[in-house]
């Protein structure tokens, strides 16, 4: 009995620690991802462009972007979300793989170096 607690609770961990969407049961919906990003990257040392993205509800999107911090060229399209392991939004031919942890929302750029768009809104 005390054996099948540990490995309930070992699961349970297992699964809340991953950031696949799949793992936590919840159906996804093109609405949850509609609102803001801007663009992150873990290297805090090195300049970046705040670039932002817009997911709008009627399924276009809005990318500014923002070279030295001062608004650049803007690109705007369709986007929508593909279902799959993981889930990818894609913008017009782009794909981003979705990373969700609890209410963060990431979509992938370059995971390796830490690029992403952060949901900020």
């Amino acid at each position: 009995m005390r054996l099948t607690s540990y490995f309930v609770v070992a699961m349970l961990a297992f699964g809340g620690t991953t950031g696949c969407p799949s793992d936590r049961n919840v159906p996804l919906k093109p609405e949850s991802f509609v609102g803001g990003y801007v663009y992150h990257s873990a290297d805090r040392g090195a300049p970046h462009d705040p670039d932002s993205l817009t997911l709008r509800a009627d399924g276009k999107y809005i990318l500014v972007q923002m070279p030295d911090g001062h608004a650049g060229a803007t690109k705007e399209g369709l986007w929508r979300l593909v279902i799959g392991s993981p889930p990818n939004i894609e913008l017009d031919s782009s794909g981003y793989p979705v990373e969700i942890k609890g209410k963060k929302v990431r979509l992938l750029i370059d995971n390796d170096l830490g690029h992403s768009y952060t949901k900020i809104r």
